[in-house]
């Protein structure tokens, strides 16, 4: 009779154990702090925005974003990707903005996100092979002119201009993206 008594308290000890458990884990995931691990970001894109697996995929990371742009073999549509990590407790990248952008498709694309990072995205129909920036810390960036890119810079990077081969400028749309 005390061994049945004692299994039960155990059963039940184990049992609230593990319902708290579940408990702190269904919050942890509620409050926004657990996001998406570096290497899992491009899946986790893909089926944010339900990009085929068969579309291409060019990106930039570092500790603070991460941009990806996804593009089919055709190079005729794309889809793009932002990700940022949260200051403070937390875990993992978050999305924030993504989508569709004709810019991208037609030249290039510039995002500023607050103090988190200029994003650079183009299909690069302007055959972009090179992208200076007044910062001496980023300098000229060398870039595929026969293929998309995602260029992540700091904010504080000064100015940015794109050349083609021929050293033409490229014209860059640019806007605040939150």
């Amino acid at each position: 009779m005390k061994k049945e008594k004692m299994s039960m308290i155990k059963i039940s000890m184990v049992t609230g154990i593990l319902v708290i458990i579940l408990l702190a884990v269904l919050i942890i995931m509620n409050l926004g702090i657990v996001g998406v691990s570096q290497n899992r970001l491009e899946q986790a894109a893909r089926k944010e925005q339900n990009i085929s697996s068969d579309w291409q995929m060019v990106q930039d990371v570092n500790e603070d974003m991460c941009i990806m742009l996804f593009y089919n073999e055709a190079k005729s549509d794309c889809r793009y990707s932002v990700y940022e990590t949260h200051d403070g407790i937390s875990y993992g990248y978050f999305f924030i903005d993504g989508g569709v952008d004709g810019f991208m498709i037609d030249s290039a694309r510039s995002m500023v996100y607050e103090d988190r990072g200029i994003v650079l995205l183009s299909m690069n129909r302007d055959k972009v092979c090179r992208i200076e920036v007044e910062s001496a810390a980023t300098g000229t960036i060398q870039v595929d002119p026969s293929k998309p890119f995602a260029v992540l810079l700091p904010v504080n990077c000064g100015e940015i201009t794109m050349y083609d081969a021929q050293g033409e400028i490229v014209m860059l749309y640019d806007s605040f993206a939150g």
